[in-house]
């Protein structure tokens, strides 16, 4: 069984790796000096860019959430006092996402020429994922260091 999973993730890797040299190869290889009506340089396949990535991204959002609930429930159906140790990440993570939403900023962010972007809660998501990234980076590194030191050797 094993065995399968690696040769599918294997395939599933080289495809990704073709579709992405792909659109890459069209992104800048089609079109790269193309004019916009501001005299801008535009690809003209910057859409099919921007659309694989956020396919890719919701992709891996959706492997990342089925593969956390497969585990739970492995770990509820094997060892029901260690599910404990397995909903701890989750639940922590959701914390800092609800605690970094409230401490995001709902300021009007100024456009490139004129206007302005006002909508209150794509500012403060937009907030909440920068700082949950500087504070996931910042538990990794220090996790990276006590690993390096030996704290969590047995």
């Amino acid at each position: 069984m094993s065995k399968l999973s690696y040769k599918v993730s294997y395939y599933v890797f080289y495809v990704c790796i073709a579709i992405i040299l792909v659109v890459l190869a069209l992104f800048f290889g089609v079109g790269y000096d193309h004019l916009n009506e501001a005299g801008l340089n535009e690809p003209v396949n910057t859409p099919a860019l921007m659309y694989l990535m956020y396919f890719m991204f919701f992709v891996c959002v959706a492997v990342t959430v089925i593969a956390a609930i497969v585990q739970i429930l492995a770990a509820l159906r094997d060892n029901p006092a260690n599910t404990v140790k397995s909903l701890l990440g989750f639940v922590g993570l959701v914390v800092l996402l609800i605690v970094t939403y409230t401490l995001g900023s709902d300021t009007p962010v100024l456009l490139g020429g004129s206007g302005s972007y006002d909508d209150p809660i794509m500012l403060k998501v937009t907030d909440m994922f920068i700082y949950s990234t500087y504070v996931l980076l910042i538990i990794a590194s220090i996790a990276a260091l006590l690993n390096l030191i030996g704290v969590f050797k047995k």
